[in-house]
């Protein structure tokens, strides 16, 4: 299994609740409906250790694959492709705005 972990900055000129229905009723299920999806959780979030160095972070998606085969494969659908155009109106490019990292281990303690 490969998961990751996306942030994600908004764009200025959009506004929290446009932000968050976007993400829950249009970019969500595009990746709930791609069959090579395992899990795909959003968290919606209101930033509490923004000091202005840097924009707040407005999101943080987990998404996992059986393996990274099926990852690549996801990630070349129309499907995929299409939520990557939706995204341009409402996320920051680069890693400023998307910032995609793997999860490489899990530790818990509670």
């Amino acid at each position: 299994m490969i998961t990751l972990l996306t942030v994600i900055r908004k764009k200025p000129e959009v506004s929290t609740e446009e932000f968050r229905h976007f993400m829950k009723y249009e970019y969500g299920p595009t990746y709930q409906a791609l069959p090579q999806t395992r899990a795909y959780t959003q968290y919606h979030l209101t930033d509490l250790a923004s000091d202005g160095a840097e924009d707040p972070i407005d999101a943080i998606v987990q998404i996992s694959f059986e393996s990274q085969e099926s990852m690549a494969e996801a990630l070349s659908t129309d499907a995929y492709k299409k939520a990557h155009q939706l995204r341009e109106r409402y996320m920051r490019e680069t890693s400023l705005g998307i910032h995609s990292a793997r999860v490489d281990d899990t530790v818990t303690f509670v």
